[in-house]
């Protein structure tokens, strides 16, 4: 018996929200990778990076937010980064 274990960089990001982009509710951001890629959340209104995971709890309106997803593979670190997400007071997303 053979076992294959494929590893590959960091790829296909995307955010899945717990009942809709609004604040107080959870956005999970994913991604492939073998090994698994680690989470950041970044605020982009002032660049700083909020929490190391996939899940951003967003408590306020009026920011914008980002995540990065990053694995190492073979020596070499690979990145990818979320689309920009806008969260505003009047409609929840923006």
């Amino acid at each position: 018996m053979c076992l294959h274990v494929v590893t590959g960089p960091v790829s296909n990001i995307w955010l899945d929200p717990d009942s809709g982009f609004s604040p107080g509710k959870v956005v999970t951001c994913k991604a492939n990778g073998n090994p698994r890629p680690t989470f950041h959340w970044i605020r982009m209104t002032d660049n700083v990076t909020l929490n190391v995971g996939a899940k951003l709890d967003v408590k306020s309106a009026n920011h914008s937010y980002i995540c990065t997803a990053t694995n190492t593979v073979k020596g070499r670190t690979y990145t990818v980064v979320s689309a920009e997400v806008n969260f505003n007071a009047a409609t929840g997303i923006g």
